[in-house]
């Protein structure tokens, strides 16, 4: 990822996500890492309606395309998206059945 402001002219700094700490909390997922070389702290913070509105952008056609041009990318993001796929499933449902019952029994 390329970082850029007016406040940097010209320049573009790289941001590895690869290398960001994430850190899973209540109510955001939240990167932290260190932009090098100028030895800036970062941090990105996603809420549930970023982290939703970033998997509509993944799951437009135009992206599968992008990704598909780059050899290597696409199959592989589509395997491990597959192989989570089922856990992902029964980790919501068991929420949301925790959630019904648990409002049943304070009722």
């Amino acid at each position: 990822m390329i970082v850029w402001s007016k406040g940097l002219g010209k320049q573009r700094l790289p941001l590895v996500l690869a290398d960001a700490t994430l850190h899973v909390k209540p109510t955001l997922l939240q990167m932290e890492g260190v932009i090098e070389p100028v030895c800036w702290d970062y941090a990105i913070k996603l809420g549930p309606d970023d982290l939703r509105d970033f998997l509509r952008l993944m799951a437009r056609r135009d992206t599968a395309a992008l990704l598909a041009e780059r050899g290597g990318i696409l199959l592989p993001f589509v395997g491990r998206l597959l192989a989570v796929a089922p856990g992902l499933v029964i980790a919501l449902i068991a929420h949301q059945l925790g959630a019904l019952f648990h409002k049943e029994a304070k009722a």
